[in-house]
C-alpha cells in the first residue's frame, strides 16, 4: 500500500512539511520580536547607523527561511516569481509589525528607513536564492582519476 493511500499519511506529510519549513520561520520571527523587546539602553550602539546593518542581517536570514518555506510548501518550482513576491510581501508585513511593535517598547522608536532596509534585505536574499538559477549539489559523483 502506498504512503498516500494510508489513512493519516497526508496529515503526517503536512505536519512534516510544517516542521521542516515553517517552524524555523516562526521561531525566527519570535527571535526578531524578542530582540525588538530590548529596551533602548540595552541595545548596543557600536557605530552610527549600526541598526541598519542589524536590520539587513536580520531580515536577510528571514528572507532565506521564509523564501525556502514558501517555495517548497506553497509555490513549487514552476512559480518562482510568485514565490519571490509572496516572500517579499511577507517580509514587508513582518517588518512593518516589527517596527510598530518597537514603537511601543520603552527607549525604542519606529523608523521608516528600518522598514525599507528590512524589505530590501528580504528582496536581496530572494534574488540571490530563488531567481538565480542554480544547480543542485550532487554527492558522491566525483570523477575517478584516469591512469
Amino acid at each position: 500500500m502506498h504512503d498516500a493511500a494510508r489513512p493519516g499519511a497526508r496529515a503526517r506529510s503536512r505536519r512534516g512539511l510544517f516542521l521542516r519549513y515553517w517552524l524555523p520561520v516562526l521561531v525566527y520571527v519570535g527571535l526578531i520580536f524578542a530582540l525588538s523587546s530590548l529596551h533602548g539602553p540595552a541595545v548596543p550602539d557600536l557605530f552610527p547607523n549600526v541598526d541598519k546593518l542589524e536590520h539587513m542581517l536580520e531580515y536577510s536570514l528571514f528572507g532565506l527561511l521564509a523564501g525556502r518555506a514558501i517555495r517548497f510548501t506553497l509555490g513549487g518550482t514552476g512559480h518562482r516569481l510568485a514565490a519571490a513576491f509572496a516572500t517579499i510581501a511577507l517580509g514587508a508585513v513582518v517588518g512593518a509589525l516589527d517596527e510598530l511593535y518597537q514603537s511601543r517598547v520603552p527607549g525604542r522608536s519606529s523608523d521608516l528607513l528600518d522598514w525599507i532596509v528590512d524589505v530590501g534585505a528580504v528582496a536581496i536574499a530572494i534574488l540571490a536564492t530563488q531567481l538565480i538559477q542554480t544547480r543542485p549539489i550532487r554527492r558522491g559523483t566525483r570523477e575517478k582519476p584516469t591512469r
